[in-house]
């Protein structure tokens, strides 16, 4: 070839590359209108689907209660009990009516503020239209560094981006995982990672923010189980089904997760179609521990924990019959491509 001769253009290639790129391109736009599509259908328009609350008082106010559609009443027996309801996170609020006409409406301003803000609303129609006098008592009050309640929420979706690229970068530099001590180094790596994650994002929200200050280190364990579970599911995914399912995974848990997560707009104002993830996705059950053990003294936190921990620990099954897998085959193919290098009747050197 001359000196200054063009390189010889291959045009196969050439449209192959322009393929790859537009694909590319429309991949990432539709991921983008599926995300807007997604916030704007769970966040924008708030309405009140299904709230559970305790109510205390005379049987036809209870009865006049249990008769609004967007309400599941479970009927208690004094003031004391529906405070308690509330607290230990079995209803969203409570409604007591004293024999003096007054109204106790009991909401959690931890547990989110619009949801606060919705039972407060619904409580005070409810005293408007039978006469009785309403008062507000908030048993679970958000933090004076997060009034509106929503920095869990943002801990949460955020710390999820840092664990599954974390454990997508980590897989990429560890490569595949073919024996039983690459899986450990794997998951000792992984540990690791979700603890400095989990540090860096405590000591900005509880000393520098100031916003969830209550319990360091529930928050701290709070904050690791959970960025264990989502790396932990991204990386079994893709050691069992390869890289294109994790990041389906990933792509699912952004665009549908996130916004079903109850965050600035609490489960009873989302659409039956994000609450019904909201108790599946990792994210609905990151935001609801974090609450819990910062404003509920740990009520509530039995099911985000279980929840979390089948996500890691279906995760860490995988890579495990994954990596089994890979171990027997690589067995089984040595000892019978062993016994075919050998030709019938033919002693091998050892012999």
């Amino acid at each position: 070839m001359a000196k200054h001769q063009a390189p010889e253009r291959h045009p196969v290639r050439d449209r192959a590359a322009v393929r790859t790129t537009a694909l590319a391109m429309i991949g990432l736009t539709l991921f983008v209108i599926a995300m807007i599509a997604s916030y704007s259908g769970a966040f924008a328009k708030p309405t009140l689907h299904h709230m559970a609350v305790a109510v205390a008082g005379p049987q036809q106010v209870v009865d006049g209660i249990r008769g609004q559609e967007s309400l599941a009443v479970t009927e208690v027996g004094d003031d004391a009990a529906a405070r308690q309801q509330v607290y230990e996170r079995k209803t969203d609020a409570a409604f007591v009516v004293a024999p003096t006409g007054d109204m106790k409406i009991y909401v959690a301003g931890g547990g989110g503020r619009s949801v606060a803000n919705a039972a407060e609303t619904v409580g005070r129609t409810i005293a408007a239209k039978t006469g009785l006098k309403p008062s507000v008592e908030d048993v679970a009050p958000a933090s004076a560094g997060d009034p509106s309640g929503t920095v869990e929420f943002y801990a949460i979706i955020f710390i999820s981006i840092g664990a599954s690229v974390g454990a997508t970068v980590l897989g990429r530099l560890m490569g595949a995982v073919r024996r039983p001590l690459t899986l450990a180094l794997r998951t000792a790596t992984l540990a690791g990672f979700a603890a400095v994650l989990a540090g860096a994002v405590t000591v900005y929200v509880d000393m520098i923010l100031g916003a969830l200050t209550a319990h360091t280190w529930h928050l701290f364990g709070a904050l690791w189980l959970y960025a264990m579970a989502v790396a932990g599911a991204i990386t079994g995914v893709a050691a069992a089904f390869g890289s294109v399912a994790s990041m389906a995974l990933t792509a699912f848990l952004v665009v549908i997760g996130n916004a079903a997560a109850a965050g600035p707009v609490g489960r009873p104002l989302l659409s039956g179609f994000y609450s019904t993830f909201t108790t599946i996705v990792p994210q609905g059950s990151g935001v609801s521990l974090l609450r819990s053990v910062e404003y509920f003294g740990g009520n509530g936190a039995q099911t985000p924990l279980v929840t979390l921990a089948i996500w890691g620990a279906a995760g860490c099954l995988l890579a495990i019959i994954a990596t089994a897998s890979r171990v027997n085959y690589r067995a089984v193919y040595e000892r019978f491509a062993g016994r075919t290098l050998l030709r019938p009747r033919v002693l091998s050197p050892a012999d």
